[in-house]
């Protein structure tokens, strides 16, 4: 799937289950993947919980690998990504905040 692809996905809410095998089968997510899935994340409803929880791991597991590697946010997607994240409760602002 492309972004466009992905993000046309999301904004007619169908093909939930693609997007998330998708993310699944990137062995690493870029800063550019995460920018991409946090918005994703936000476009979606929590009530379609299995594949919003899905996305919402996959992207806390990103974050922490690439802060893993560099300890703080060098990029400027992947600081855009941590930002909203924060501002979404999708990641703790108490943990993150200070990392950008």
């Amino acid at each position: 799937m492309t972004e466009k692809e992905i993000r046309e996905a999301v904004k007619n809410k169908e093909n939930y289950s693609s997007i998330v095998t998708y993310f699944k089968t990137q062995k690493t997510l870029s800063e550019a993947d995460l920018a991409l899935l946090i918005d994703m994340i936000e476009e979606m409803s929590p009530e379609i919980y299995e594949h919003y929880r899905a996305l919402q791991d996959m992207f806390r597991e990103g974050i922490r690998k690439h802060l893993e590697a560099s300890k703080e946010a060098s990029g400027e997607q992947l600081a855009y990504a941590i930002k909203k994240g924060c501002a979404l409760g999708t990641l703790l602002a108490e943990k993150y905040a200070n990392r950008v």
